[in-house]
């Protein structure tokens, strides 16, 4: 007999209050397994962007570049918290 088979003889055999339960933790776990794959995606586009940045710095592709003056350029609309 097949898991599936068991754990369905298993659940017909309970009283159907605890058969919601039983099918309510099938939700939970199938939620949790989608959070995983949505964790690991994340941690891989992280580390993706962690690698192009760290790339970014060994090419010096900011040096010569003040980062103050170039957030006024960015944000001509609103001052960033100091006076010039």
């Amino acid at each position: 007999m097949r898991l599936d088979e068991i754990i369905q003889q298993h659940t017909k055999a309970l009283p159907q209050a605890l058969q919601a339960e039983v099918f309510d933790f099938v939700l939970f776990l199938e939620q949790k397994q989608a959070n995983k794959f949505l964790m690991t995606d994340q941690l891989l586009r992280k580390e993706q962007l962690k690698k192009a940045l760290d790339n970014a710095v060994e090419l010096r592709v900011f040096e010569g570049i003040d980062g103050v003056v170039w957030q006024n350029e960015q944000r001509q609309d609103r001052n960033i918290g100091y006076e010039e």
